[in-house]
């Protein structure tokens, strides 16, 4: 079958839940997707340049009957809302979530992000990425919607496929959840706090950050069991958020899974 065509569509196509789907976009990202999910793949939209660096991805859709399609980047910015798609994309099936207590209940050192506020997609994008760079179990989003916009994906770089991400109305419920399960509660702040390097880290761990402009809210800072703040010149009020969860994971793996 030549690049471009469009198989014919597999029984039952037609119909579409678009809350089932999942918009990926970005090379790394899709490549990352293909190889770990590849049976989750519905439609595939590249850029002409991309058919021979994607090329098994291509061959795998026609052999499933899989339709895929030849754009232009005006149409892969529309479909991903984003000019930085990096000219793929691909809508796969949601796949079914674990719940956050078999995420929690397997044992040994393990760490979780949970993020409170944190609205910018490219900064929870960046985050994704560090948790599974750092092997964090999940990145817990609170407030969430059904679907992450495909930035998120692009910025995670195809770590939103080795970390669970997610959603939680809240963040005491899941807070509370994660001790019982054996899991300390750190806070991070920028005005105050133990020195993280000095701290006594366990090796349970879940890692609660907020939007750089407001923090924590009272009730999830005071949900903590210890507060951490990273030390520095002083010369900036405080680190981006993205950059906050790369120096207390890079902590965590030091100590506590570092071969």
């Amino acid at each position: 079958m030549k690049p471009g065509a469009r198989p014919s569509r597999p029984p039952g196509a037609a119909t579409r839940n678009r809350d089932a789907e999942i918009k990926v976009c970005g090379r790394h990202a899709c490549r990352a997707l293909f190889e770990r999910r590849a049976a989750r793949i519905l439609r595939v939209y590249l850029s002409k340049d991309l058919v021979k660096p994607f090329g098994d991805l291509l061959h795998a859709c026609a052999e499933r009957r899989l339709p895929y399609k030849l754009v232009e980047a005006e149409e892969l910015e529309k479909l991903t809302e984003s000019r930085h798609h990096e000219g793929i994309c691909i809508v796969a099936a949601v796949a079914p979530p674990r719940a956050l207590t078999e995420i929690l209940a397997a044992p040994g050192p393990a760490w979780v992000v949970a993020l409170a506020g944190v609205e910018n997609p490219h900064n929870t994008g960046a985050i994704v990425r560090t948790a599974a760079h750092f092997g964090a179990r999940a990145v817990v989003v609170e407030g969430a919607p059904k679907r992450l916009p495909p930035v998120v994906y692009r910025t995670a770089q195809g770590g939103a496929e080795w970390v669970e991400v997610v959603a939680a109305p809240a963040l005491p419920p899941v807070l509370a959840e994660a001790r019982r399960a054996g899991f300390t509660i750190c806070a991070t702040s920028s005005r105050g706090g133990t020195p993280l390097f000095t701290a006594e880290l366990p090796a349970r761990a879940v890692v609660v950050l907020g939007a750089e402009d407001v923090g924590l809210a009272p009730e999830v800072a005071r949900a903590a069991d210890v507060t951490l703040e990273i030390p520095g010149s002083g010369h900036v009020e405080s680190l981006n958020v993205a950059a906050a969860a790369a120096v207390v994971l890079a902590e965590l793996w030091r100590r506590h899974a570092r071969p």
